[in-house]
């Protein structure tokens, strides 16, 4: 038997099956949800991301498979006729000799031609092209034929080389790491688009163009990728009354981000990582966080350095003629790894070692305001072991969050002997957010409209300290209550809410896009509920309302909501200054901005 190698032209072929793939992906980083700082009133609940405002935008269509190769008819060489009763393969590890059997057996126990041998080879190829394996194929090599058998030689496709451009503050390997396959690993099209489309999604990054070409040999492809790297500097400023009108319920409060930080080290050092910083001021409160995130490989997994304090005094009457007086720190680290990413969702895992300390003081002296605090103070050591859950599409979004958080005796933490609350406890944290984009409706208004549905709980298996306890009223749990009017160790809080698009409405000089302008009309129903473990339980137990709303977002930068609640819990004692919390209006202005 001759050689049955395709010839030097047919060779050129099978090299070229290493297609381009162009992937101009526009802006689509993900938003954290805007949420108030931290109260001095206990419970700093972790935000859920945002899935507020439009439902994420769809993702790009995968590009089309090439064509696939046509028969060049080239004769194997030197054979006429050639009888096989079975044939085997050699190389294949994405699809199993059962699968590839199914392709073949029309041929087997037969007396075949070159051009049905080919016909053979072009098949196998084929398939493979249409699962995606764009740069794998089959060969045919010459062979002495041994009681019928012939082995058709599976060549998969990798991809060899990964070549950054562009990069001007971020390190090379940060971006070719998140594209390299493992050894060996079979190049398929759908995944190397996640690949790059989770690249896009990252902060890091306002633009990213991809072109995937042949390498030198047969089955190689090399990727070379061209990213424009976004500002590193974002700020945000924010006004509302989303805070306890004991302490000032107006407030003035500015985050920014700093990413790839390290990156002012020189051309192409940085890590990626991001230092967050936040501000915030209302009358009778100011409180700062500061946040490092340190990215550990290129599966994303992160530590994250906090530090947190807050120095709060009361200015409500007849209280403020008190000088009740408080201070809050927290320390932590969190170790967080993605058990699986794509553009469609994630699900990771993360572990939180947390210290937490609070003083409290009356008249210029330490006094305990609550059981278990000791001389005004009270010190916490827990650790959390939390989930987080995301899975998205164009018209849905669902999100979950759970956090298992335990109370340990460590680093001087609050331990009593007498059964009141202390550092040694046990709280479970669950969180769920669902939007749906209403498609079913004919008007075109209503088929934009969508539907948002939100519940938290915590249950603790014993009374808590302040600082653990879950907070309930106000524009992030129950609208038309003043904030943190309910304060107990359980609690549960859900919130319906149907917003519909009425029109644009433009600002002269800002808004540029259709999209820009937008006012949205919304209408919700919240509830909530909350007890304590052990202690008796002041009445009420329930709050609910029932409200409107408007957002409007002059532009992609600016962004303001105005909702109105109407309590329908009348048992609430009225407070001696009446505040426009007590009234049920909630608003928020914000403005994003990169630099």
């Amino acid at each position: 038997m001759k050689n049955n190698l395709p010839d030097k032209k047919c060779g050129q072929k099978m090299a070229c099956l290493g297609i381009t793939v162009l992937l101009c992906l526009m802006n689509r980083t993900l938003s954290a949800q805007f949420m108030p700082g931290i109260d001095p009133a206990p419970f700093d609940r972790t935000p859920l991301p945002k899935t507020e405002g439009s439902v994420l935008p769809e993702l790009p269509k995968l590009p089309e498979l090439p064509a696939l190769p046509k028969d060049d008819n080239k004769k194997l060489s030197s054979l006429s006729k050639i009888e096989v009763k079975e044939f085997q393969f050699d190389g294949n590890r994405v699809f199993s000799d059962e699968e590839l059997t199914k392709l073949t057996q029309p041929y087997e126990n037969k007396v075949l031609s070159p051009e049905e041998l080919q016909e053979v080879k072009n098949k196998i190829t084929a398939y493979y092209i249409q699962k995606g394996y764009v740069n794998s194929g089959a060969i045919i090599p010459d062979q002495k034929i041994t009681d019928g058998i012939l082995i058709i030689k599976i060549i998969e496709g990798v991809l060899v080389q990964v070549e950054a451009t562009g990069n001007k503050r971020l390190r090379t390997a940060y971006i070719e790491d998140r594209l390299r396959y493992q050894d060996n690993e079979a190049l398929e099209l759908e995944e190397l688009q996640d690949k790059l489309q989770m690249l896009q999604q990252n902060p890091l990054f306002e633009r990213i163009q991809a072109e995937l070409g042949p390498g030198v040999k047969l089955g190689e492809g090399i990727l070379k990728i061209h990213v424009d790297e976004a500002p590193p500097l974002q700020l945000q400023f924010h006004f509302n009354n989303h805070r306890s009108p004991s302490v000032g319920a107006y407030r003035g409060e500015i985050e920014g981000w700093y990413r790839n930080l390290t990156g002012i080290f020189g051309e192409k050092s940085g890590f990626g990582d991001t230092l967050y910083l936040r501000y915030g001021l209302t009358e009778g409160l100011n409180d700062f966080t500061v946040k490092y995130d340190f990215p550990l490989n290129s599966s994303d997994s992160t530590v994250s350095l906090h530090v947190e304090r807050s120095d709060s005094e009361v200015v409500e009457a007849p209280f403020n003629q008190l000088d009740v007086e408080s201070e809050a720190d927290t320390y932590a680290i969190t170790f967080r790894h993605p058990l699986y990413q794509e553009p469609e969702g994630y699900f990771d895992l993360s572990l939180r070692m947390e210290k937490r300390r609070s003083k409290t003081f009356l008249l210029g002296q330490p006094f305990s305001f609550s059981p278990g605090v000791r001389d005004g103070v009270s010190d916490l050591s827990v650790i959390r072991f939390s989930q987080d859950w995301l899975k998205r599409s164009s018209v849905q979004v669902i999100a979950a969050r759970s956090s298992f958080n335990f109370g340990i005796d460590a680093l001087d933490s609050t331990v009593n002997d007498d059964g009141s609350p202390d550092s040694k406890f046990f709280s479970l944290l669950g969180q769920f957010q669902y939007v749906r984009r209403l498609n079913f409706f004919e008007s075109e208004r209503f088929s934009r409209s969508q539907i948002i549905f939100r519940t938290d709980f915590q249950l603790a298996n014993q009374d808590l300290l302040p600082l653990e306890k879950l907070s309930i009223g106000g524009a992030s749990t129950v609208r038309g209550y003043r904030e943190n009017v309910l304060t107990r160790d359980n609690g549960l809080i859900s919130s319906l809410e149907w917003r519909v698009p009425m029109m644009r409405l433009p600002f002269p000089g800002i808004s540029q896009s259709p999209e820009e302008g937008l006012l949205e009309f919304a209408t919700f129903l919240d509830y909530g509920r909350a007890w304590n473990a052990d202690s008796e339980t002041p009445e009420p137990k329930d709050i609910y309302s029932i409200g409107l709303g408007f957002h409007w977002n002059p532009s992609k930068y600016i962004h303001s909501e105005l909702y109105w609640g109407h309590a329908l819990q009348t048992n609430i004692p009225d407070p001696d200054e009446k505040d426009l919390q007590d009234d049920g209006v909630h608003f928020e202005m914000s403005l994003n901005y990169p630099f």
